[in-house]
């Protein structure tokens, strides 16, 4: 009886091994090497006429006015061929801000913390010249009266060569080959209209100031 135990014993030993080989090359082979390449890149303005980051029904938007645009950025897209495993970064976004905000508990400040961020492509290109994108280290304190929050994480969104836009989305044109979303952490007051945990949606159209095209394989 224990022999045939101990010989049980390494037999499931054995077969546990071999799982963990088998899992560790499925991780391996899942992992999707994509080759990139910018044309007409580098320095860049970015503005988007509205943004929308909505959780549970509650929503936070930036709009414009006359004199301001709801959301601006700048940063840099190089002209450059780049190999590497999806996501690949191919640029950064140096500078963000939101103007005009307001929220379910009325005006709202949100504060961009630990820039610059970074751009990176997540598919590729499709046959309209749409290529999935994120922007990864995000980290933004939202406030307004009686309640404050963060959102960290990673936002997707996919970039169009025909337009030179930068829609911030989930519903992208191409299945992601990784994850990408935001998390609402460290709330403080809000009514139980946001919770730590939460992954709220962000939505976006930023339009650059360069045609820069993007190109995946």
């Amino acid at each position: 009886m224990g022999m045939r135990i101990h010989a049980g014993s390494a037999l499931f030993a054995g077969a546990t091994a071999a799982l963990a080989v088998g899992l560790g090359a499925t991780t391996a082979l899942a992992a999707t090497t994509l080759t990139v390449k910018v044309t007409n890149g580098g320095k860049y303005k970015a503005t988007a006429p509205a943004t929308v980051l909505k959780d549970n029904g509650a929503s936070v938007t930036c709009s414009s006015t006359p004199t301001t645009k709801a959301s601006t950025a700048t940063g840099s897209v190089p002209t450059a061929t780049t190999t590497g495993t999806s996501p690949v970064k191919i640029g950064t976004a140096a500078t963000l801000n939101f103007k005009n905000c307001s929220g379910p508990l009325g005006k709202v400040t949100v504060k961009v913390i630990d820039l610059p961020y970074a751009v990176k492509v997540d598919s590729k290109t499709n046959s309209a010249g749409q290529t999935d994108v994120m922007i990864t280290g995000v980290n933004t304190s939202v406030s307004m009266t009686g309640c404050s929050f963060t959102v960290t994480g990673r936002a997707p969104g996919f970039y169009a060569n025909s337009t030179h836009k930068l829609r911030m989305t989930p519903q992208l044109p191409i299945t992601p080959l990784n994850k990408a979303r935001l998390t609402i952490s460290n709330v403080t007051g809000c009514s139980g209209l946001v919770m730590n945990g939460d992954h709220p949606t962000f939505r976006a159209s930023y339009t650059l100031s360069r045609a820069a095209k993007i190109r995946s394989k």
